[in-house]
């Protein structure tokens, strides 16, 4: 099961690739809600955890396409975008987390992606990803803690570079295409 970490980076690399004209200082608000969108689904979470229901609950309504286009939809009008590719952007950052999901996993779970037409989970199981679910009985809040840091390690070594890529790629095509129309402009 992925930690906020993945989802978060995640969610932040597809807002940045969505970016035009991509800067950190315009640009922070909507890659820190990129990121908060990728990880909000697993609110469902507290449902299992604080309500009493079971883990198995977790992957529903708040991991399917429906709730990403909504919040898609909420996200652009939060941020005042006029386009289209701000909606895109923000549905696709929170419907990155039930695709994660998807992916990683083996077991139970998965993502209810057709919710409200089908209850179905789907999942793919491609990567052994790493299994994180606290057991408080049996383990002490130490060994809780070493275990969610160290798969925030993996994450981090995983999903950090690609959103670097990204970035990085972004401000190079954005540097690129503003000298283009710098030589334009001088030629006439």
């Amino acid at each position: 099961m992925p930690l906020p970490v993945a989802h978060g980076l995640l969610g932040a690399t597809i807002v940045a690739a969505f970016r035009e004209n991509f800067s950190f200082r315009k640009d922070w608000r909507a890659l820190l809600l990129g990121a908060s969108l990728a990880v909000i689904p697993d609110f469902d979470l507290i449902l299992s955890w604080i309500l009493g229901y079971s883990i198995k609950t977790h992957g529903g309504f708040t991991h399917s396409i429906v709730f990403s286009l909504v919040a898609g939809f909420l996200a652009r009008l939060l941020m005042r975008e006029k386009n289209i590719r701000g909606f895109v952007a923000y549905a696709m950052a929170m419907l990155s987390h039930g695709i994660l999901d998807v992916v990683t996993r083996k077991e139970f779970g998965g993502s209810a992606l057709l919710w409200p037409v089908s209850l179905h989970k789907f999942r793919l199981g491609w990567f052994d990803y790493f299994e994180f679910y606290p057991n408080p009985a049996s383990e002490s809040i130490i060994e809780i803690l070493r275990n969610g840091l160290e798969v925030c390690r993996y994450e981090t070594m995983i999903f950090m570079p690609v959103f670097l890529i990204v970035v990085c790629y972004k401000r190079w095509q954005d540097r690129r295409a503003a000298r283009e129309t710098s030589v334009q402009y001088r030629e006439r």
